[in-house]
């Protein structure tokens, strides 16, 4: 696992952490790296997944049902009620579903993401992660992946202070986009060319 810019996770206060999501396996991969307690947001399918949904349970983590915006509203309500207490950490995947091509862009985030953090008044914090999705993939070799995480600079309450939650959603987005062009997904393609996997699809990108 490489870890970038960990200087910017908080320490001394509560925050949400925002990223990109390939695989339903990314909790897994998280957990080691924080310090503090966090908790994620996750679809209401997830809390039956072997591992993952045990884990997300156990961390405090919150499941939103699709089809009812009553009960989305419901959590959302608890979750900026945490993060104004500082009461924990929250993690957020704004694309809303994983994506599931690798080769894909990051896909638009819903602004509602955003609306809790910003009603709280805490830092956002944008992450990129590649790689998860080889991470207990099925039909894949037991290897060793390689998966890189980048926490990129806080969107801080004073600069969004004066957005909307779709200008924030958009700022966030393209912060990602952007790490994951060209930093990410080429440092992911260096290891990936040391194991050799033949089956490997971005040999032609770089």
């Amino acid at each position: 696992i490489h870890v970038i810019g960990k200087e910017n996770i908080a320490k001394d206060k509560k925050c949400c952490y925002v990223g990109n999501h390939y695989a339903a396996s990314e909790p897994i991969l998280y957990f080691p790296i924080f310090e503090e307690p966090i908790s994620f947001l996750g679809k209401v399918e997830i809390e039956k997944y072997p591992y993952v949904g045990k884990l997300l349970k156990i961390g405090g983590g919150r499941f939103l049902k699709r089809d009812d915006l009553k009960q989305q509203l419901k959590v959302m309500m608890k979750v900026q009620e945490s993060l104004k207490n500082q009461e924990t950490n929250w993690f957020v995947f704004a694309e809303g579903t994983r994506n599931k091509d690798q080769m894909h862009n990051v896909a638009p985030f819903h602004n509602g993401t955003f609306r809790a953090a910003m009603k709280a008044g805490v830092d956002i914090v944008p992450v990129v992660n590649y790689g998860a999705f080889r991470i207990l993939s099925l039909g894949k070799s037991w290897k060793r992946y390689p998966t890189v995480v980048k926490f990129l600079q806080p969107i801080t309450p004073e600069q969004y202070a004066n957005m909307t939650t779709e200008e924030v959603a958009k700022l966030a987005h393209s912060m990602i986009q952007r790490e994951l062009d060209f930093s990410v997904r080429k440092i992911y393609h260096e290891d990936m060319l040391k194991i050799g996997d033949k089956k490997y699809r971005f040999n032609e990108l770089f």
